[in-house]
């Protein structure tokens, strides 16, 4: 977080405050050099613990309470040059200065504000269109993101509407967004806080000294030993969620006199029962990094290694009527009771196991490298349910449910299963295990009828980033960076519990089912037909991606006394296949071996423009356009059986890049009391890849859109108002809105048949969903004496439901007419679009830090709120996606209800850090 943020956000983030001593401190007197006159209005901040002061008319600082030891004190103002000095402060004694003599600047020199800033820092009095005036440290301060990011976080707010691939997550230097889905894996950083809260942020696609940016932003993740603040803090928590008991434990060293910093930092979460029925939560987290400097810091070698292994019980969405029948809109299919027990089915088992070498290298005082590789191996699996030659074991299956019963069956049937489950029945509403057992064990040669199955997905991936800084000359500075990456995705299945029975065949059962035509079409694997699998055994599926890039990018930009302006450029090259290790009997022409190499040759521009009326008022302007590489998550029909892409179906289309176009216009301002920014956006998405995968009743169902075009436009505001030096109050919102803009193609697919087609999907003007298109916070903060009082109120809306291309297919509409009345409901379900409704919640927050003896402090805080939890409960993860019945004949979607619902809630969670 930015330093003007810390006295009002440290009950959320205790570890920017760190240990102070009472009767231990600074002070001192900042002068001219040539002047010999006291400077007032310097910015003197203590770096290690990252607290500010002002120096008085008398150009007179004083910080009190200071850790005992080494530190370095930066002064900086616009009105001098900045200025380092190494202080070493005694045990109970005020250490006194004298005078820091700093050197003025003149109305020509170089005004630069590369440093430690707050939104204070420009002086009225040097508001002077002859002087050259920096933005760099108040554009990056972003008041509107500061805000939003944590207060809407709960919504499920996306800025700008973009999906997590459009932000760029760097550790030590090193890109650690996945080439398989684009994301980072948060999961691999979990319960490791005070490792991971240093760093520099760069605000949608500015320009940075690590990367060339993304229209989303970007963060360099510093874990570097030497960064961790120094000592040992410990950390408890409690929280009504996922896991209700977190602890941390971190140690530094900070850095030695003789060049080393270690750190190492112990963390975990639990929980035997969530807030959810049936999930759990069981987490342990480490992370170790040494640090070498030589040559007076010229050269520095740094080694991480990190990891946080979890396991944790998942809920799953349903039906509405069985959440009705229950009263329970939290209720989860997936666990029954096994011995007394619960046992859930659905457990996610994670392991990212990391490790980063980063060598920093400082030709000169203008020059910089940084080179680092890191190399990690994700193993993320999930268990489910299966079964062969037997009847669904989920309790929630729809044709198990009251209205498919009365519909199906009969209605003294469907008001007998009615009444058991509104009596909550566990062995009729949850998974009754003691049956699957049962029914394995009346299988005369131990063939399964019934097991729990583990769906891997498991990532191996090396990357090496290389970044040089330098300063071109007086107005100018130069970045550039080249990067390689090699991924190896390896995807397959695996028989995690028999449940009692010896093996399980490799078959496919829904091909089996429907084509009695070919013998072979049932077999997962061809080379090895008819096989036994047993516990541990890879069965249905196992291939890999194999993706490989190589890029490189430059960036430069020059700042003057009323113009800064920037551009830049970058290429990539990107390779993928895949390597089928199976030979499956639906596709056995394109199943097993290396498949087709695709290859992409991207390019991107970017530039910007910041005009300066003042210190206090500026005017941006940024603009991007480039290409990019289908994801190869998205661009396979069915990657589980076939190496097929659109291209070969016939009338469909080759891979082709997509296309983004990024541009804004923003107004920021920052006065000693008053700062914000307006903003106005748009971007364009053109020829894009989206896939949704899901049973749509009778099989497994994958549908590829390409051609996907949309847009995301709005308006931004984000200001910050301190009355004085106790209140402050924050308003931060946006309007916006994120549609299609085109009916692009898509390609039909069903695992356990063949005979893929493609249609257009009439989705132009449907929104984007996910994402809340209109929200905004409002907060009161309230500070004395180290006590932070806080309170929010949170708004959003306009929040649409997925839109499911299986409704909106060509075929589908020539078969409903919208003027007969017994097809006009039907007709309307599928051409509109269900909106959520609009809500509000309130945050309350109260911390209090209490400093001690011996360099000790006791941080605690708490926050309660009202939270409103967008719950699932659909069928196939996708709005009203079984329009078919059985026979597959179009059915009236209000036959299966799906919906979207805010429980309302409390969140609760307290927090404790000790610092000795």
């Amino acid at each position: 977080m930015k330093q003007n943020l810390v006295l009002l956000l440290a009950f959320l983030f205790p570890s920017f405050l760190l240990a102070q001593q009472s009767g231990t401190g600074i002070k001192g007197c900042v002068i001219g050099a040539e002047s010999n006159r006291p400077v007032p209005g310097v910015i003197v901040t203590l770096n290690g613990e990252g607290r500010q002061t002002r120096t008085d008319v008398k150009g007179a600082f004083f910080f009190d309470k200071v850790s005992p030891g080494k530190d370095v004190l930066v002064f900086n103002s616009v009105g001098i040059n900045p200025k380092n000095i190494l202080v070493e402060v005694a045990e109970g004694m005020v250490t006194d200065l004298g005078e820091v003599k700093v050197v003025e600047l003149t109305v020509t020199d170089n005004l630069s504000l590369i440093g430690v800033l707050d939104e204070a820092a420009v002086d009225d009095d040097v508001e002077s269109s002859s002087q050259e005036i920096s933005s760099k440290v108040i554009l990056s301060n972003d008041v509107y993101l500061n805000k939003t990011s944590y207060q809407l976080s709960p919504m499920r707010f996306r800025v700008r509407g973009y999906e997590n691939i459009y932000e760029q997550r760097y550790i030590n230097g090193v890109n650690f967004n996945d080439q398989l889905r684009g994301v980072f894996n948060y999961s691999s950083i979990g319960a490791l806080n005070d490792m991971t809260r240093n760093g520099d942020v760069v605000n949608y696609n500015r320009p940075s000294a690590f990367t060339y940016g993304a229209i989303g932003g970007a963060e360099n993740i510093n874990m570097r030993a030497s960064a961790i603040s120094p000592g040992t803090k410990a950390t408890l928590s409690y929280a009504n969620r996922n896991y209700y008991l977190r602890g941390m434990v971190t140690y530094s060293t900070g850095l030695l006199d003789n060049g080393w910093a270690f750190a190492a930092s112990l963390g975990g979460r639990y929980s035997h029962e969530g807030a959810v029925d049936g999930t759990f939560y069981r987490n342990f987290s480490y992370a170790l990094s040494a640090e070498k400097q030589w040559k007076g810091g010229e050269h520095s070698l740094s080694i991480v290694t990190f990891g946080s292994p979890v396991q944790r019980g998942q809920q799953s969405a349903t039906y509405q009527q069985a959440c009705e029948l229950l009263d329970n809109y939290q209720y989860n299919p997936n666990w029954g009771y096994q011995n007394g027990k619960k046992r859930n089915a659905k457990v996610v088992l994670a392991f990212d196991p990391t490790l980063i070498l980063s060598h920093t290298w400082k030709i000169d005082d203008e020059s910089s490298l940084v080179t680092g590789v890191g190399m990690h191996y994700g193993r993320y699996g999930n268990t489910a349910l299966n079964w062969y030659n037997a009847s669904d074991p989920r309790p929630d299956y729809y044709r198990k449910l009251p209205f498919a019963i009365d519909i199906n069956v009969s209605p003294e049937v469907a008001e007998a299963t009615e009444l058991l489950w509104r009596r909550n029945d566990t062995s009729v509403t949850q998974i009754n295990w003691d049956n699957m057992y049962l029914a394995n064990a009346m299988q005369a040669d131990g063939k399964a009828q019934y097991m729990v199955e583990e769906r891997r997905s498991d990532l191996l991936e090396t990357t090496l980033n290389s970044t040089f800084n330098t300063k071109l000359g007086d107005h100018s500075w130069l970045t550039a960076g080249a990067e390689f990456r090699y991924t190896q995705s390896r995807q397959f299945k695996t028989v995690d519990d028999l449940l009692g029975a010896s093996y399980v065949m490799d078959y496919d059962k829904y091909a089996e089912r429907d084509i009695h035509d070919d013998l072979n079409s049932k077999q997962n694997d061809l080379n090895r037909p008819d096989r036994k699998v047993y516990e541990g055994g890879v069965f249905g599926y196992n291939f890999n991606l194999n993706i490989m890039k190589a890029g490189a990018w430059v960036t430069n930009q020059h700042r003057y006394a009323k113009i800064d302006f920037y551009y830049g450029a970058k290429f990539d090259y990107v390779q993928f296949y895949r390597d089928g290790k199976m030979k499956n009997g639906r596709y056995p022409e394109n199943s097993y071996g290396k498949g087709r190499t695709h290859s992409f040759v991207d390019m991107a521009l970017k530039a910007g423009l910041t005009y300066k009326f003042n210190g206090r008022h500026f005017l941006t302007a940024n603009v991007s356009y480039g290409t990019e590489a289908p994801l190869p998550n998205n661009a396979y029909l069915s990657p589980r059986i076939s190496d097929m892409t659109p291209e070969d179906v016939e009338n469909g289309q080759k891979l082709e890049s997509g296309r983004v176009f990024s541009a804004d216009v923003n107004y920021i301002f920052s006065l000693p009391s008053f700062t914000g920014r307006v903003s106005l956006y748009q971007t364009n998405f053109y020829d894009q890849m989206e896939r949704s995968s899901y049973f749509n009743g009778t099989n497994f169902f994958n549908h590829v859109l390409y051609g996907v075009n949309r847009i995301h436009r709005g308006i931004e505001l984000g200001t910050t108002y301190k009355l004085d030096n106790h209140w402050s109050f924050d308003l931060a919102g946006t309007i916006s809105e994120y549609y299609y803009s085109n009916n692009p193609m898509a390609v039909e697919n069903y695992e356990a048949t063949q005979g893929d087609k493609t249609s257009k999907v009439y989705m132009k003007n449907l929104y984007v969903s996910g994402t809340p298109q209109f929200a905004g916070t409002f907060g009161v903060r309230y500070f004395i004496d180290y006590w932070f009082l806080g309170a929010n109120l949170n708004a959003f809306g306009r929040n649409y439901i997925d839109v499911a291309p299986a409704r909106r297919m060509e075929g589908i509409y020539n078969t409903v007419d919208p003027t007969l009345p017994e097809t006009m409901d039907t007709y309307y379900a599928m051409t509109t679009q269900e909106r959520i409704g609009s809500a509000c919640t309130l945050d309350l927050s109260v911390g209090k830090i209490f400093y001690l003896r011996n360099r000790q402090s006791i941080n605690f805080n708490l926050s309660v709120n009202n939270v409103l939890n967008k719950r699932d409960i659909r069928t196939g993860g996708y709005e009203q996606a079984r329009v078919f019945a059985s026979d597959g004949a179009l059915v009236n979607p209000a036959l299966f209800p799906n919906k979207y619902y805010y429980m309302q809630g409390i969140n609760c969670f307290a927090n404790i850090s000790y610092r000795f």
